[in-house]
């Protein structure tokens, strides 16, 4: 297991992860000191503990926003039917011959 040092609102923490995960946990914390920056700035310092919870609840609506629109997305793939799929893959190969016709035209002048 790693050990990597990370901080949030100004405040050293120390924390494990798997080998070879430290940038991600970097990554993350950094995104969640965001958050709680933002947070602190907005409401003041209002306390760690409230702070910290305000933060990920705020993380919490957005992963849900994001996972609402995931399934918006799927339900809108699974209504696709194979006539649309197969329309919308006709266009793509049009317009790639149409690309390669007008490059070829550039190579001759």
């Amino acid at each position: 297991m790693a050990e990597v040092d990370i901080r949030v609102n100004s405040r050293d923490y120390r924390v494990t992860c798997e080998d070879g995960q430290e940038d991600r946990l970097n990554q993350l914390a950094a995104y969640y000191d965001r958050h709680v920056t933002d947070l602190a700035s907005e409401l003041g310092q209002i306390g760690d503990a409230r702070l910290m919870l305000l933060s990920a609840l705020t993380i919490c609506d957005e992963l849900f926003e994001a996972k609402a629109r995931a399934g918006d997305l799927e339900q809108a793939a699974d209504a696709l039917t194979p006539e649309t799929l197969g329309g919308a893959s006709r266009a793509v190969e049009a317009a790639v011959v149409r690309v390669n016709e007008i490059a070829e035209r550039l190579d001759q002048a």
